[in-house]
């Protein structure tokens, strides 16, 4: 077996805003005993206590890489990632019209085994300075699907309860 067989593989959990990747990723870590990593922004707009203006994009991509790549040094199969820079890009045009050109470089370099997309079909639950409406969740769903044709990344659906989600993802990464 060579080497980048050998080494962990990325995956990554997408999806809009309240579509239960935080809880998922949490249980499918402690299933499989490997590390995740979270999505940076949530731990950013904490920090900063203030609406996100386009001068925080660039340190959240880099906070967002950091995670992944801390993950990723401890994975011994599988680095559970929270979303991506796929996100970042995303978010980068939605809400401010812009693009970083490093962040859409980096995405396009790094490997990601498999990508696991959240579908909208759990309650929306408000959490002030994090997450804007039901409305928006189901816009930016669409945004996500987009984003994912346009890099031509076919994911792994995941809707239905935490039960039924993670039973997908385990029997998925076993065959990985």
């Amino acid at each position: 077996m060579d080497a980048k067989q050998d080494a962990p593989r990325r995956i990554v959990f997408t999806g809009a805003e309240c579509t239960g990747k935080t809880t998922l990723i949490r249980a499918i870590s402690e299933a499989l005993d490997e590390p995740y990593s979270l999505e940076y922004v949530r731990e950013y707009v904490d920090s900063i206590q203030r609406p996100l203006e386009a001068r925080d994009l660039d340190p959240i991509a880099r906070g967002q890489l950091q995670g992944e790549d801390e993950a990723f040094a401890k994975a011994k199969r599988f680095a559970l990632h929270d979303t991506n820079l796929l996100s970042s890009i995303l978010y980068a045009e939605h809400y401010f019209d812009t693009h970083i050109p490093w962040v859409d470089q980096r995405f396009l370099e790094r490997d990601y085994a498999r990508y696991f997309f959240c579908l909208p079909d759990i309650p929306w639950e408000a959490d002030p300075g994090q997450r804007v409406s039901a409305s928006e969740r189901d816009h930016l769903h669409s945004r996500f699907q987009e984003m994912l044709a346009r890099y031509d990344i076919r994911p792994i659906l995941l809707s239905g309860p935490l039960e039924r989600r993670i039973q997908t993802v385990l029997t998925d990464l076993q065959q990985l």
